[in-house]
């Protein structure tokens, strides 16, 4: 007979993330799963409490408070494994860190680069938590994380990385079907795409933002989308469904290698700039300075053309 009765692991740890972004398709992203398994995950937790834990609405999600009691207890359990568990690889000799950056920039850019971070520090165990929600250092959310802003931070020793470029992107179909599209103007007759709840690290660049930087007055003619996960904006753009705007560090690739084209010369570059920050403890550790350096080694060789 078992000692405890308890649902699945992965059904609580996937109930934690949705609880605490409160949106399935952010826990989704950042548990790496699809938005429809995390869906069947609750569902089936709910039907084996036999109560609801959330409550759905048009566009967003609440815990019921059978919900935000069962989130207290988890969080506290999940919060004293992962203390433990962190203790025990220390003990044990092997390095970690926790690198704490957005979902986009963590899935387009940190993602396709990590195999070489690897190879150059194959011993350590390395953890990355894909937020869009502001870190604190200062609280050990995380070792080191990618932070946007102009680069003073109470208690943070943080280090360039790149500037910010921002320009509007579709899918070269979409361009195809409208070679009305010449002047930024001309965007407020189409399908605009927009991130809505993206959190610190987007900053203040958003479709109205860039129109009246671009001298462009008047409203869309046309009705937008509004997703809160950028890479759903950037699926929809690559799909054909409208235009996106485009952040250069996650969509220069896509338009190297075809996904989407650039409508205009000449992008928006704000006075804010991405950083790799650090706490003064965490940059003492040797695992977390070779990921610093690493990281800046990255960003340099990008901006060469090299990497």
């Amino acid at each position: 007979m078992r000692k405890y009765s308890l649902p699945a692991l992965s059904q609580l740890h996937t109930f934690e993330a949705v609880s605490r972004r409160l949106s399935f398709t952010a826990a989704a992203d950042e548990l790496c799963l699809t938005q429809s398994a995390v869906s069947r995950q609750i569902k089936s937790l709910e039907a084996d409490l036999g109560r609801p834990l959330f409550l759905r609405k048009h566009r967003a999600i609440e815990l019921t408070p059978e919900g935000r009691q069962l989130f207290e207890a988890v969080a506290r359990g999940l919060d004293e494994i992962a203390g433990c568990v962190a203790d025990l690889r220390t003990d044990a000799g092997t390095p970690q860190i926790t690198v704490a950056a957005s979902v986009a920039f963590s899935y387009y850019w940190l993602m396709p680069r990590l195999e070489r971070f690897s190879e150059r520090c194959p011993g350590v165990d390395l953890r990355v938590l894909a937020t869009d929600q502001k870190i604190d250092l200062s609280k050990g959310d995380a070792d080191v994380a990618v932070l946007y802003g102009d680069g003073t931070w109470d208690g943070v020793q943080a280090r360039h990385l790149f500037g910010e470029r921002v320009y509007p992107v579709c899918s070269p179909g979409y361009l195809r079907d409208h070679p009305e599209l010449r002047r930024p103007s001309d965007l407020l007759d189409q399908a605009l795409l927009h991130l809505e709840g993206g959190g610190t690290i987007w900053g203040t660049v958003d479709w109205q933002v860039w129109l009246a930087q671009k001298g462009v007055t008047g409203q869309p003619v046309r009705r937008g989308i509004r997703l809160n996960s950028y890479p759903m904006v950037l699926q929809g753009a690559a799909a054909g469904r409208g235009v996106a705007l485009g952040w250069s560090y996650i969509t220069d690739a896509m338009l190297a290698d075809g996904q989407l084209v650039c409508l205009f010369e000449n992008p928006l570059e704000t006075c804010f700039s991405y950083y790799i920050g650090t706490s003064a403890d965490a940059m003492s550790k040797p695992v977390v300075s070779e990921f610093v350096q690493w990281i800046l080694e990255e960003c340099e060789a990008e901006a060469s053309g090299v990497a």
